[in-house]
């Protein structure tokens, strides 16, 4: 798992859901940090800003917790440095 992009993200939690750094851990759900559906869906969206990635429906519909949103984003950073 790449602790850059674990980094960030957990950056992108505290800075726009006030959740500490610390409970952004990779077996969380999204929705046991307190997201609510239309907060899950902005956590996608700033993925997509922090990245410069695409998000494709069927990943977004897949990611439920932290660990998921970090296999997604380093899916799309490895493509394109490919």
């Amino acid at each position: 798992m790449n602790t850059r992009i674990q980094s960030k993200i957990g950056r992108i939690f505290n800075r726009h859901f006030l959740i500490p750094r610390q409970a952004v851990r990779p077996r969380i759900k999204l929705q046991d940090l307190g997201l609510n559906n239309m907060e899950q869906m902005e956590v996608m969206l700033y993925l997509e800003s922090e990245f410069r990635i695409a998000l494709s429906d069927r990943d977004v519909q897949d990611i439920s917790t932290v660990g998921d949103a970090i296999a997604a984003v380093e899916r799309y950073v490895s493509l394109r440095a490919a």
